[in-house]
């Protein structure tokens, strides 16, 4: 069976297009930081794990609201005792030297949002004490209702 030229060069650009479109797809949704899939549940839960991934050292040592660096914290959250700080919310060890993710910081607002808080002082030139600082000033700021919504 042969081919007419007009029906090969159809297919020839469906083709190319079929290509281009799944290339242009695989560009749209790579995920070349290889964060977790639960990353990806808000773009501000993305943006706080590329900040830990690429800023590990910046979260160290920084005060978590959420109580997960104390014993009875991490048993009411159902996690480990978080204590390197911050960070901890987001990896279990050196996420860059075959740590793992931890999806704490995912489903925990004040972990995530404490983060992005961080990354935006650094980025105005705050030392970490600075850092620390702000934090426990707006930590103490907060207020927390004993009400439950569903």
């Amino acid at each position: 069976m042969e081919i007419s030229k007009n029906k090969l060069m159809r297919l020839k650009k469906t083709e190319f297009l079929r290509k281009r479109f799944f290339y242009l797809f695989d560009a749209a949704y790579a995920n070349p930081m290889g964060l977790p899939d639960y990353a990806f549940a808000k773009l501000d839960i993305r943006e706080a794990y590329e900040f830990a991934k690429t800023n590990s050292t910046d979260l160290e040592g920084l005060p978590c609201s959420c109580g997960c660096g104390t014993p009875e914290g991490a048993k009411a959250h159902g996690s480990r005792v978080h204590t390197r700080g911050l960070i901890d919310c987001f990896t279990e060890g050196d996420i860059n030297l075959a740590g793992k993710w931890d999806s704490h910081a995912s489903e925990c607002g004040l972990c995530y949002e404490d983060a992005l808080y961080a990354k935006n002082l650094y980025l105005e030139g705050n030392s970490k004490q600075e850092v620390i600082d702000n934090i426990l000033e707006m930590q103490s700021k907060r207020k927390f209702s004993k009400e439950v919504v569903y």
